[in-house]
């Protein structure tokens, strides 16, 4: 009677066993209602917000200040490397609009009688920027709760396209054959750079459900290029979520 019984537990003890060596591994993790979640690492940031643009050949001057607030959407991965490390690579697109009006023409040099004007008196000028950005992070607030801060820095390089088009006038009078020439001429052109950049970012993240967080972001990068039409510097807000896998 043992040795049968013997013989019908068994399975269920090695059954028993295996689990055992499966939960080893976990260590502090388990509980008695269970095993908890591994710590995540990998995560994927979603956001969109408002970018702003300072300096550049275009700075200032506007003729509709609206122009320059912009919107801005970007796409991220981090990789958890330490407790409080993260390290990640993201997306960003955003733009750049000026507008310029010029109300005073310079006047004009030659055989041409007192009075005759020339210039430039509207410029519209459009950038479509692309970021790519390498980044480290690093959390400010006890792990494992709600709410995290992290702190980043990092490099990145900024693609730029777009184009430049402008109003001239030209009021040229004579005096040898008393004639009166008005000409308004307009420009379109084009214009692309790289230009990289170091970005110093600071994001709050609440975490509203297991393995995803509502984050507030901001972000500033200072633009290292020598290219006219490049700003120096380049700011945004964003307000998006970070899920976790």
């Amino acid at each position: 009677m043992k040795k049968h019984l013997f013989s019908k537990g068994l399975p269920y003890a090695v059954a028993m066993m295996a689990v055992l060596l499966w939960m080893l591994p976990f260590g502090g993790n388990v509980r008695a209602q269970g095993v908890l979640r591994a710590p995540s690492l990998v995560g994927v940031r979603v956001s969109g917000g408002l970018s702003w643009d300072f300096g550049g050949s275009l700075a200032g001057g506007d003729a509709n200040a609206m122009t320059v607030v912009q919107p801005e959407a970007g796409i991220g991965v981090t990789l958890s490397v330490a407790p409080r490390f993260r390290a990640g690579v993201g997306y960003d697109y955003t733009r750049m609009v000026r507008e310029q009006v010029n109300g005073t023409l310079q006047p004009m040099s030659g055989n041409v009688l007192p009075g005759s004007v020339e210039g430039t008196v509207y410029r519209d000028f459009k950038t479509h920027f692309h970021a790519v950005g390498l980044t480290a992070e690093y959390n400010l607030l006890p792990t494992g709760g709600l709410l995290s801060l992290y702190a980043g820095t990092g490099v990145g390089c900024l693609f730029a396209s777009g184009n430049a088009w402008s109003l001239s006038v030209r009021n040229e009078m004579r005096s040898n054959d008393w004639t009166n020439t008005v000409t308004v001429e307009g420009h379109n052109e084009a214009h692309r750079y790289t230009a990289p950049f170091i970005p110093a970012s600071l994001s709050l993240e609440c975490r509203i459900l297991p393995g995803t967080s509502l984050c507030l972001g901001g972000l500033y990068r200072l633009i290292l290029s020598k290219n006219e039409l490049a700003p120096k510097g380049q700011a945004t807000a964003s307000l998006g979520l970070r899920l976790a896998f």
